[in-house]
């Protein structure tokens, strides 16, 4: 009987690129390992959410081991994630790291040892909220990293900000300069959600109309094979506006089954529930496999490169089942 740890991955060969995300939330959380293991016929890239990066270049984590030796033994290509997100994102430390030299060759040089060191087959650099005043930077940063992967085969994957025109002083997208990372990166994952968030007035996560924008304009600045569009595998549960929480794929299930109160927005192609609780009105925005069908169907009609999505183990059967229907 075969070890389904060491079971070489029986491809089911899809149209377009499929890259997932690897988080490990709490100690014992399985649910990525257990949704890699599922569906790694389905999956190319997996990129785990192992480093976080400091303001004098350093990046510290610890690299998820079993998410390593799942994926290689699937033949899945395996992404070190380099983010600045602790609790919250840290727009200034990642904006300290790239914006001193001295400390850009110190994150440089730490990435590349980590990657030969483990093995990986490229690197996903997700550095958000940089202030608008690092956006050289930033590019400087994937130029000179770019170099060095490109000599040791290595992979540079980018996941930049959802935006519909440049404003280089953008306080949220400013620094990203599409057409120059277009032209550096391998891929390029355009987080293409949180068009309304948790902190904000209750809303689709991505409505078709904005993700249509976001595609518009990434299309005339990136080379469309690089491109791969984000997908939440998520919702926000709001009580009020600016209190809202997160709710999974998964957990959607049991607010439907309690409340069952769906209803479908025509103009946002996205799912809605209303209900009540403790005297308080609770407006629930997600994505089902409804809304996910929609925008597999941009992702083909933009002949975009694929999907990266966020994150494995949030979502259920019905996502994958979309996937392979819309992509193989």
């Amino acid at each position: 009987m075969n070890n389904s740890n060491s079971t070489k991955r029986t491809s089911t060969k899809l149209s377009r690129m499929v890259l997932s995300f690897y988080c490990v939330d709490y100690t014992g959380d399985r649910r990525s390992y257990d949704s890699l293991q599922a569906n790694s016929q389905l999956i190319d890239h997996v990129a785990t959410f192992d480093y976080q990066i400091s303001g004098n270049g350093n990046i510290n984590g610890n690299i998820s081991p079993e998410a390593l030796k799942l994926a290689k033994s699937r033949g899945v290509k395996t992404i070190m994630l380099v983010h600045n997100i602790n609790g919250s994102i840290d727009g200034f430390s990642a904006y300290s790291a790239i914006s001193n030299r001295a400390n850009r060759n110190r994150l440089i040089g730490d990435i590349v040892t980590k990657l030969k060191k483990y093995g990986f087959d490229g690197v996903n650099i997700d550095l958000e909220g940089i202030p608008a005043q690092g956006r050289q930077s930033y590019t400087t940063l994937l130029h000179e990293l770019g170099e060095i992967l490109q000599q040791e085969k290595k992979l540079l994957t980018v996941a930049i900000p959802a935006k519909t025109y440049d404003n280089p002083s953008d306080h949220w997208s400013g620094a990203y300069d599409y057409k120059a990372i277009g032209s550096i990166a391998d891929h390029v994952v355009i987080m293409s959600y949180d068009e309304h968030w948790f902190g904000g007035a209750p809303g689709p996560v991505a409505s078709l109309p904005w993700v249509v924008k976001v595609m518009d304009y990434a299309v005339i600045t990136i080379p469309r094979s690089k491109i791969l569009m984000g997908i939440g595998c998520f919702g926000y549960d709001w009580s009020a506006p600016g209190q809202g929480k997160a709710v999974t794929w998964q957990a959607m299930n049991g607010l439907i089954s309690r409340y069952g109160n769906v209803q479908w927005d025509n103009y946002s192609s996205a799912p809605h529930l209303v209900y009540w609780k403790d005297g308080r009105k609770h407006d629930v925005w997600y994505e089902n496999s409804s809304s996910l069908a929609i925008k597999l169907n941009l992702v083909n009609n933009y002949n975009l490169g694929g999907i990266a999505f966020w994150r494995l183990g949030l979502e259920d059967q019905s996502f994958w089942k979309t996937v392979y229907s819309k992509l193989k």
